[in-house]
């Protein structure tokens, strides 16, 4: 399905559908400027009116039991119109129509709501101003993602299946490009059209984001491997070595034998700590109280004297080999960075030591001057070591390899203990080497025990990530495999 947008250019095919062309995918910084210059000529009543301008596109394909079944090619754009009229309220209003009625009646709404806003006592009010900084040059566009046509798409599919079908295997996918633009325009601060300071060093970003998984069965479901990877540049994404892979695995873990639950050392490899790892992330996001604030793994308790919570900040939580950080301008992760986020690299835990807990923008700069808003990490890279997987079974005498985890839930906030499941292949190492296909295991673990009982770590590389931040960009992540003793395994399950 497409949508098509009012003022787009369009080309009709053979089939009698309307498409968009090409260059209207997503809109430049040329076409945002002029439509900025369009919204503004629509505004009465003096004051001030800012724009938010955000378009995008997606091209996806799906297949289930080596056939496509579903392609894709959709886009759309947003345009959040805001009004403050003298003596009024900021107003608002959003229209994803381009036409000349449609921009006029939002910019209207917005001074209606201004208007309302201010008859209703709400005043704009005061904020604080956020501090000067230079918006770090982030990597984040890739041409051969935005090439990939949609009929590219299915010959990476076909390549994909055919090697899966030959064996008699069945292969199932999802292949997804991206390319999205957003503008922050106020004619209040020219600084921002200008380059400068304020909240960007350029009110144009435009990026681009590519992933693909795929999992192959056998026809008995007895065997299942899966392979995936996400990036901004479709030019480093593999598919033909992701359906190898993923086929190599289905093949290995055939007619799996049962294993007794209880505590194993584990080599888990990166996709399988970056699922683990995501509930630790996502514990870093807030510094103040939150929500039950005892709940927090990263809280000591509330000081009777200010009544404020204490952190750990400053203490050994984890392992000391662990680092994890986060760099706008890190070429690999390619991080779409939130207007309000701080802008330079942030490192959450320096060699097993937490460093930063996230805080809201109020916080920032009534408490740490200098300081930017932190929310806590989005794209994130985790530190890793030397040894590679081979070794990493060498060395072991017994215990399991594991591909990834699904289906974790968080069992507890304080000691982040969770559940969830092994999939796609898990095998056992005795004697230094595989021995043979396991059924999978339900987990009952905390990621910071696993971190605080490594013995060894792999070379840290990108992982497949589909998760999606508020402005709906991929929060990329980079780590490594790594080898730890005790996880606890409580039970045996069907699934594969």
């Amino acid at each position: 399905m497409t949508t098509i947008r009012s003022g787009a250019p369009a080309r009709p095919r053979g089939d009698g559908l309307i498409r968009l062309a090409d260059d209207a995918r997503i809109l430049s910084r040329a076409e945002c400027d002029a439509l900025y210059q369009r919204i503004v000529a629509f505004a009465r009543g003096g004051g001030e009116t800012n724009v938010r301008i955000s378009s995008w596109w997606q091209g996806e394909l799906r297949w289930a039991r080596n056939r496509v079944s579903v392609g894709s090619d959709r886009r759309d754009v947003r345009v959040i119109i805001g009004r403050t009229i003298p003596n009024g309220a900021g107003g608002g209003a959003t229209s994803n129509q381009l036409d000349d009625a449609s921009l006029e009646a939002a910019v209207r709404a917005a001074e209606r709501v201004s208007k309302l806003g201010s008859q209703m006592g709400n005043g704009s009010g005061d904020y604080p101003t956020l501090p000067e900084y230079t918006r770090p040059a982030s990597t984040v566009w890739s041409d051969a993602t935005y090439g990939l046509t949609t009929e590219r798409r299915g010959e990476i599919a076909r390549t994909m299946i055919a090697p899966a079908e030959a064996k008699g295997m069945l292969s199932a996918g999802y292949l997804e490009v991206r390319a999205a633009s957003r503008a922050v325009i106020d004619a209040a601060h020219p600084e921002l059209r200008a380059g400068g300071a304020a909240l960007w060093e350029d009110p144009y970003i435009a990026w681009t984001q590519a992933q693909c998984s795929t999992t192959v069965r056998d026809q008995t479901g007895t065997g299942s491997g899966w392979a995936g990877l996400s990036a901004f540049d479709w030019a480093k994404i593999d598919p033909a070595a992701l359906g190898a892979r993923a086929l190599e695995k289905c093949l290995a873990s055939q007619h799996p034998v049962s294993l007794e639950p209880g505590r194993y050392t584990v080599i888990l490899e990166p996709q399988a700590v970056a699922d683990l790892v995501e509930i630790l992330v996502g514990t870093l996001s807030h510094r103040e109280d939150p929500e039950g604030g005892s709940r927090s793994p990263w809280l000591l308790g509330q000081d009777d004297a200010t009544g404020l919570w204490r952190s750990k900040l400053g203490l050994k939580v984890v392992d000391e080999r662990i680092t994890i950080s986060h760099d706008p301008a890190d070429p690999a992760l390619g991080i779409v960075a939130a207007v309000t986020e701080r802008p330079g690299p942030v490192t959450w835990i320096d060699h097993g030591v937490l460093t930063n807990l996230g805080h809201f923008l109020t916080t920032a700069i009534r408490g740490l001057p200098g300081r930017y808003s932190l929310r806590g990490p989005t794209g994130y890279r985790m530190s890793g070591g030397e040894t590679t997987i081979e070794e990493m079974i060498r060395t072991t005498k017994r215990g399991l390899l594991v591909t990834r985890f699904s289906n974790i839930r968080p069992l507890d906030g304080e000691s982040l203990l969770a559940t969830g499941l092994t999939r796609d292949g898990l095998w056992l190492i005795e004697n230094g080497k595989i021995s043979k296909a396991v059924k999978n295991f339900r987990f009952t673990e905390s990621p910071l025990f696993v971190l605080n009982s490594v013995e060894q770590l792999g070379p840290a590389v990108p992982i497949f990530r589909p998760t999606l931040d508020e402005g709906g960009a991929l929060t990329p992540a980079i780590v490594p495999a790594l080898k730890a003793r005790d996880f606890s395994f409580t039970s045996t399950i069907d699934a594969i």
